[in-house]
This record gives structure tokens, C-alpha cells and sequence, in this order.
């Protein structure tokens, strides 16, 4: 679930990241022109990500927990992004490695 969660709020942060007029061009990930087309469209889509990986969360761990789980994922998802983005080390080849690696972990510790 941890996995899950951790996904959908990097998905809804590359969207929200990605619609800013301050972030410089970068074709990581390859659907960065679209998203750009579709401003407003990506933004909703990114907010509604967002608010259901906060959903998720409270659900998994509680109100309290949940909220505050969800914020540290935030925060470590969106620093990473802001690092890695314009390094061009965001991929799809990296970001299956992280992901797969992260649901063995998740699954072989419960």
C-alpha cells in the first residue's frame, strides 16, 4: 500500500511540477509536451491524484497518521523531483527499478 501511495503522489507531483512555468523543459519521461498543452487539464488530474493518495493514506494509517505519513511522502517525492528532474535521471527505466524494488521490500516485511 506504501508503494501505492508513494506512486500516486509522485505521479500527481510530476503533473503539478510539470504545469509550473518555472520548471525548464525537460523531455524525461516523454508526455511533457502534452502536459503543457493540457495545463489546465493536468492540473485537475494532479490535484485529484493527490487528494486520493491523502485519502489512501488516511485510510491506511488513520487521520493523524495518515496526514502526516502522507506529508513526509510528499516532501521526500518532491525533493527528489526537483533534484533528479532537470538531471534528466527521471525515467521510466529508473522509476520501475525504484518502484519494484520498493513493492519486494513492502511485500517481504508484512
Amino acid at each position: 500500500m506504501l508503494t501505492g501511495i508513494s506512486l500516486l503522489t509522485l505521479i500527481s507531483f510530476y503533473l503539478l511540477y510539470s504545469t509550473s512555468k518555472k520548471m525548464s523543459a525537460v523531455g524525461n519521461l516523454g508526455f511533457e509536451k502534452s502536459i503543457g498543452e493540457q495545463g489546465r487539464a493536468s492540473k485537475c488530474i494532479g490535484l485529484a491524484l493527490m487528494i486520493l493518495s491523502l485519502g489512501l493514506s488516511c485510510f491506511y494509517w488513520g487521520i493523524g497518521a495518515g496526514t502526516f505519513t502522507f506529508f513526509i511522502i510528499l516532501m521526500t517525492i518532491a525533493s527528489l523531483v526537483i533534484l533528479l528532474a532537470p538531471l534528466r535521471l527521471l525515467n521510466y527505466t529508473f522509476l520501475l527499478l525504484i518502484f519494484t524494488c520498493s513493492f519486494i521490500f513492502e511485500v517481504l516485511l508484512f
